[in-house]
């Protein structure tokens, strides 16, 4: 099979240019246009100039760049269109593991990235100047898609397509010093300049069906907990239906105004089964754009744009009754770029603001009920639990996380000058100042309690019977279809248990067995409202002098929650080693300050979960005691500092005539002043206990990376090649119910930690080596391809495992019986490495001159490979060959 899919793929190779993404000399933020403005002085514009040949999407400077312009999005393989797609193909950045599971088949949202071993939500995410990072606890986006105390929504506010953006630049290393706010790295992407047509309508439908696709059913040992009553369960792929309709109408209406609007909508219908019944999720996301651009009249350039992205999403818990539950989230943002040009430079300003949401609708409770007599719906589920001598616990399910409501505003003010070039002696200079202004808000709304039932008790006595005590969402007494005097009489006048045929007609009667909780994890209501304000001065002076070029920049920052004056330098060079354009030495010294601090001033004001239990007394049901496990922590942030990375940066590009560019260069970063927790806990007067926050973490990261882009006659091709090494720690903590939440405690390696300790183990993005290949060409004027492989090595990481481990809580309640909670246990697992190639065709018939039609086919996991995102011993689906099929119509 794998075969004829290649002959075929060759066949259609070999008949004829890839479309080269050269880039002779590309222009970042066009500040001015020479050929309308007289007056415009190109010389004070920020270029990317390309000497020698290079073609590619490296650009051989001192700043540590890529740039992927339109011709780049256009020509390579996408699968739901998300720019996050196309950097996952650039040296040193890597995608989540989740990317290649077989859920992402159906999902809408972006894949999470790393830069530079970065965790994702470290890397600064910008649109037009806007920040779209996601500050709502942005780390527990990984970890399921909802729990009690967090709403899934990601690292960004939303989720951006590719069909919007007109470059996308992605910075890995010797970052100038007007970006701040990150640790990894920094996207920035340009959205379709309204002037970049005369006139444009374009209309596209693209669709994706799991019908279309190929699948690995992965049949493992399963013996995750050695468990010998463990079974193979059906295993079937994703029934899905993917639809992606993409509108744009672009008109410049003189030479001083022009008008875009561009709609993206991408919905997706996942059908599964739950509880032996067929249900259907549903996703949406939605990229509006609405942008006014006005040239050379009472100021050079000023763009408006009004940027809509909602994401929806309609689910359900697996196998939990009365489930169903909405998460509504995106973002909503107005742009203004005003950009002069001055007596002293160029002036560009920037004002951005915007309110992304995060919210969840769901069934107000969790109820997990031992499976009996009227509660059997837990019998068509397709799990079961077991204790530690594997007898089987099985459990009916019912309920939801309850509702939870997260409000993001921001404003953002910048304002850089770029100042006209000068000489001093034998150097030239370009100076660029700025400023730049922000102020968040976060809301974060329960408007009740949170119940979450996990420990159920089945009643029996042969004294007593179980009486509620007026508690009915909680409880269930014995009930049978007939009294049992009734029984009595039709069995003979008594039921004699020692007979079989009465312990069977009883059984039979039984219509619902005794059972209550005897504790339950309370999430105790909350309304917490924050703010923050920081503040920004940078300035870069770029030092030209002989075959030298140095970049001297230096960032303050300042925020009115950590109150730390932090001060970055962000220092490079480069050396033109033969002074003829073709061969660049750089290297760099930089400092790069964390962001997150919204998330830290959130976690000072959470209320954690508690426990509270219910004694119960000759068989009547008691009311709900706090037991001394009360939740009562808070964390605290005095007196620390703010994490930073020191970065050393050292390069060489090189241009050949012939054979292309070779560009090699070394990264390494040193994490300072991380935060992580001290072990004991501190009583106030108050009642909390408070968690200690102190700057004892560290970490590095190492990095090597080899890229090579070329042009062969009609055929350009791209590569690289990297290997990275990343490690993190904290100080050590014997983590126990007395000095961390419950929910905030995890089982690794036969002990407990903190949910935050196994994140700086376990190593999602993790993978040591990678490498990505690019071949793109049109074969005529009307037939282009584009194809793309990428290798992730093995690595070993921390996984969540199936079952769980029981932990008790030390002291309890006065007269309360022992309380004992599940925690969940994690294991290390190694994730084997993978080849992945994709490929798409794109065939353009013109039905006249103005108007023409695009068919396109995407086919991701071309040779139908396996993702190994089932972990070996396990069992699952994986996605093979997938199909995208897409049809556009163009005026213009």
């Amino acid at each position: 099979m794998q075969i004829r899919y290649l002959s075929a793929c060759l066949m259609l190779l070999l008949n004829a240019p890839l479309h080269a993404n050269e880039v002779k000399e590309q222009t970042i933020k066009p500040q001015c246009e020479p050929s309308k403005d007289q007056h415009c002085n190109t010389d004070d514009i920020e270029r990317i100039t390309v000497k020698g040949q290079y073609i590619g999407i490296e650009v051989p400077e001192v700043i540590g760049r890529a740039y992927l312009d339109r011709n780049f999005i256009e020509a390579t393989p996408k699968g739901n269109g998300d720019i996050n797609e196309l950097i996952g193909l650039l040296p040193g950045v890597l995608l989540s593991e989740s990317h290649f599971s077989i859920d992402s088949l159906a999902e809408v949202s972006a894949p999470e990235i790393s830069i530079s071993g970065a965790k994702p939500w470290q890397t600064g995410f910008m649109i037009d100047g806007m920040n779209y990072n996601n500050r709502l606890d942005p780390a527990s986006s990984s970890r399921i898609s909802a729990s009690e105390n967090d709403v899934y929504g990601g690292v960004q506010s939303m989720n951006v397509n590719s069909q919007l953006v007109e470059s996308i630049t992605v910075y890995d290393h010797n970052i100038p010093a007007d970006y701040g706010d990150f640790s990894g790295g920094v996207i920035d992407a340009e959205t379709i300049s309204p002037f970049s047509k005369d006139t444009k309508i374009s209309l596209g439908v693209r669709t994706n069906q799991s019908d279309w696709g190929e699948y690995h059913i992965i049949r493992g040992e399963d013996n995750d907990n050695d468990n010998p009553l463990a079974e193979q369960e059906a295993l079937e792929p994703p029934v899905f239906e993917k639809t992606d309709i993409d509108l744009m109408l672009q008109k410049r209406i003189n030479d001083k105004h022009a008008l875009l609007f561009n709609l993206s909508y991408l919905k997706s219908d996942i059908s599964s089964i739950s509880l032996q019944e067929m249900k259907t999720e549903h996703r949406e996301n939605i990229n509006g754009l609405l942008k006014y651009s006005y040239r050379d009249g009472w100021v050079d350039a000023l763009d408006l744009t009004f940027l809509y992205a909602p994401y929806k999403s309609q689910s359900f818990l697996d196998d939990v009754l009365d489930s169903d539950y909405e998460i509504d989230g995106g973002n909503t943002g107005f742009i203004a770029n005003l950009s002069e040009e001055t007596s002293l430079g160029f002036w560009r300003s920037e004002f951005n603001a915007s309110q992304s949401d995060n919210n969840r609708s769901a069934p107000a409770h969790f109820y997990q009920w031992l499976q009996a007599k009227g509660k059997e719906w837990g019998q068509y589920a397709d799990q079961e639990s077991s204790n530690e001598n594997y007898t089987p616990i099985l459990f009916s399910k019912i309920g939801g996380y309850g509702n939870l409501e997260n409000t993001q505003t921001t404003f953002n003010w910048r304002n850089s000058l770029t100042l006209n070039r000068k000489n001093w002696g034998k150097t030239e200079h370009a100076i660029r100042i700025g400023a730049e202004l922000n102020h968040q808000n976060v809301e974060r709304n329960r408007a009740q309690n949170y119940y979450k039932y996990d420990s159920p008790v089945q009643y029996s006595s042969s004294q007593n019977s179980l009486n509620c005590s007026g508690y009915t969402i909680d409880c269930i007494e014995e009930s049978f279809y007939v009294d049992l005097d009734t029984l009595a009489e039709q069995l003979g006048g008594s039921i004699d248990f020692n007979n079989p045929e009465h312990l069977l007609a009883y059984s039979n009667n039984v219509a619902s067995t005794a059972q209550y909780f005897n504790s339950r994890f309370v999430t105790p209501s909350e309304q917490i409202d924050v703010s923050l304000n920081k503040a920004a001065l940078y300035a870069t002076d770029v030092i030209t002098w002989k075959q030298f070029e140095f970049q001297l920049g230096l960032r303050y920052d300042y925020d009115d929650f950590f109150r730390n004056h932090n001060i970055a330098p962000r220092l490079s060079m480069g050396y033109d080693v033969f002074n003829d354009g073709n061969t660049l030495l750089t290297a760099g010294l930089n400092r790069y300050y964390d962001a997150g601090l919204l998330a830290y001033k959130i976690k000072e004001q959470q209320k954690f979960a508690y426990r509270e239990y219910r004694p119960i007394q000759n068989g009547y049901l008691q009311a709900w005691l706090p037991s001394s496990y009360t939740g009562n922590f808070r964390y605290i942030f005095d007196d620390v500092k703010s994490p930073y990375d020191d970065e050393i940066a050292l390069g060489l590009r090189h241009a050949t005539e012939n054979f292309g560019n070779l560009s090699l260069k070394y990264v390494k970063r040193f994490k300072r002043d991380q935060l992580a927790r001290n072990e004991e806990t501190n009583l106030h007067n108050d009642g909390y206990k408070y968690i200690t926050m102190e700057n004892t973490g560290t970490g590095e990261s190492e990095r090597y990376s080899l890229s090579w882009d070329a042009k062969f006659g009609d055929h350009s091709l791209w590569a690289n090649i990297s290997y990275s090494e990343n490690s993190e720690s904290n100080t050590d903590y014997t983590a126990t119910p007395d000095n961390t939440p419950i929910e905030s405690l995890v089982y690794y390696k036969d002990q407990i930690i903190s949910l935050s300790e196994l994140n700086t183990i376990k190593a999602n993005f993790g993978r040591p080596v990678a490498a990505n290949f690019g071949w793109n060409t049109f074969w005529t004027d009307n037939l282009s391809t584009g194809l793309t492989a990428t290798y992730s090595g093995s690595y070993t990481t921390a996984v969540l495992g199936s079952g769980s481990e029981v932990i008790g809580v030390e002291s309890e309640c006065s007269g309360c019986e022992s309380i004992n909670t599940a925690i969940p246990i994690y294991k290390d697992y190694e994730y084997k490495a993978r080849v992945m190639v994709s490929l798409n065709t794109s065939w353009e018939y013109q039905i006249t001159q103005k108007q023409s039609l695009q068919l396109r086919v995407d086919i991701s996991n071309l040779f139908n490979a396996r993702t190994y995102s089932i972990i070996e011993g396990k069992s699952g689906v994986e996605p093979g060959r997938m199909f995208w099929l897409g049809v556009t119509y163009n005026y213009e």
